[in-house]
């Protein structure tokens, strides 16, 4: 089921970050490189709650946590309209129709808050992934060349955005 984070869900999304980070050379973050309390996470939850634009929706199969979706809204009225998005689903549960609901449930939410814009970067390499966003209409802006370092290798990443027509929003 993907459904909104609750504050209940503070050390189960904490938990669920670093071991995605452990299993994934996709997301941002190395192995144990993030650290997040149970209460520093309850208050990243409510900070997300609290935002007009901003949200984090989780995939709970069975009372456990398998993925999420930091919806990242601007503060200043200037970008206030755009959002950037995080998204991590443990191997496991790839290729089940998640991450296609997690992405259905960040354009419910994108028409809800009034935004326009939503960004985010995936590596080159991360085919899959790519497919799935374009599946959702996010298009290529541009390529960020050695934005990452993996490994002892400089990795490329893609700009990628989906911009909500005025009738949708």
């Amino acid at each position: 089921m993907i459904r909104r984070a609750t504050l209940m869900d503070g050390k189960a999304l904490s938990d669920l970050m670093r071991r995605i980070d452990r299993e994934t050379k996709y997301m941002l973050y190395e192995p144990e490189e993030r650290s997040m309390s149970t209460e520093q996470a309850e208050a990243f939850i409510e900070r997300f709650g609290q935002a007009a634009n901003s949200e984090i929706f989780v995939v709970d199969v069975d009372e456990q946590l398998v993925g999420y979706v930091l919806v990242v809204g601007g503060k200043p009225s200037r970008i206030r309209h755009r959002a950037n998005l995080v998204i991590g689903l443990l191997d496991a549960y790839t290729g089940r129709g998640l991450g296609a609901g997690l992405l259905e449930a960040v354009d419910a939410f994108a028409v809800e808050a009034g935004l326009v814009r939503l960004e985010l970067t995936v590596r080159k390499d991360n085919l899959r992934a790519i497919e799935l966003y374009h599946k959702f209409g996010f298009n290529i802006e541009g390529t960020r060349i050695a934005s990452l370092f993996i490994d002892g290798e400089y990795v490329d990443e893609l700009a990628m955005s989906k911009i909500f027509t005025a009738e949708e929003v």
